[in-house]
């Protein structure tokens, strides 16, 4: 061998060792650096048990009013979302504050959800909005996606805009019940979510219970933000006197209900 060759053939290994010894160490990642993702005063905090960057296990810590909900789960690399051009991991949980799995791919400019079945205690409701915790939310709420269906969510560029949402997600609330108001559940209702860049629309599929509800509303993300819902509402006979307030009485035994007020 010539000994420009086996300086060619030495330079090849060197490069591969070099390669070898960079995706060791990408792929040795300790699962605590997520830790330093979160803010050390933000309400939501996480700590690694195990594992690294790609496979392991931790918990969330969340501030609920005056409860601290503790949320362990699992995540592992998801190699096919790699095929949509995303750094994929599959998430899954299991306790009585958030319990399922969702498949998240990360890409610079945005997140997307797919393959979500999750059922979350409605407390976690309070980390929408701080007005929230005045309500006092409880029950379950259940997040679905069918096979084809996907929520990308990301930052917004635009003035008064704080997030963009595009795609779609089911919401089903079970016994859905706000204290300080009527303390009681509101019934079990299906609602379609479907992102539409500064905006969310609701579509109430479905409704049984105390109080069944029908039509449509919208969730604006852009300032000033909004929320409005025109529809209609129908309570129970034995249902608190609270739910046969809430608008005009119709022929029919419903109540109209046009809201529309800042969140």
């Amino acid at each position: 061998m010539k000994p420009q060759d086996a300086a060619i053939g030495i330079g090849r290994w060197w490069w591969l060792a070099v390669a070898t010894f960079v995706i060791g160490l990408i792929a040795l990642v300790p699962a605590a650096l997520l830790e330093r993702l979160i803010a050390p005063n933000a309400n939501v905090q996480f700590a690694a048990d195990s594992g690294t960057v790609w496979s392991g296990r931790g918990r969330f810590r969340v501030a609920t009013g005056t409860k601290l909900l503790i949320i362990p789960l699992t995540w592992r690399f998801a190699p096919g979302a790699l095929f949509g051009l995303r750094l994929g991991f599959t998430i899954e949980s299991d306790s009585p504050a958030i319990s399922g799995t969702t498949l998240i791919g990360l890409r610079f400019s945005d997140v997307e959800l797919s393959n979500t079945s999750l059922v979350a205690d409605a407390r976690l409701l309070t980390l929408a909005h701080q007005a929230a915790t005045l309500f006092a939310p409880a029950g379950k709420v259940r997040l679905q996606q069918a096979g084809d269906e996907r929520l990308r969510v990301r930052t917004a560029t635009n003035t008064g805009e704080a997030w963009r949402v595009d795609g779609v997600m089911g919401l089903h609330t079970e016994q859905l019940a706000f204290g300080g108001i009527v303390n009681a559940p509101l019934g079990s209702h299906d609602i379609k979510l479907t992102g539409e860049g500064g905006s969310i629309k609701l579509s109430v599929l479905g409704s049984s219970g105390p109080l069944k509800l029908e039509g449509d509303g919208t969730l604006a993300l852009a300032s000033p933000r909004r929320f409005a819902f025109s529809g209609f509402a129908t309570a129970a006979n034995d249902a608190p006197d609270a739910l046969k307030q809430l608008g005009p009485l119709l022929p029919d035994g419903r109540q109209r209900i046009e809201f529309n007020t800042n969140w």
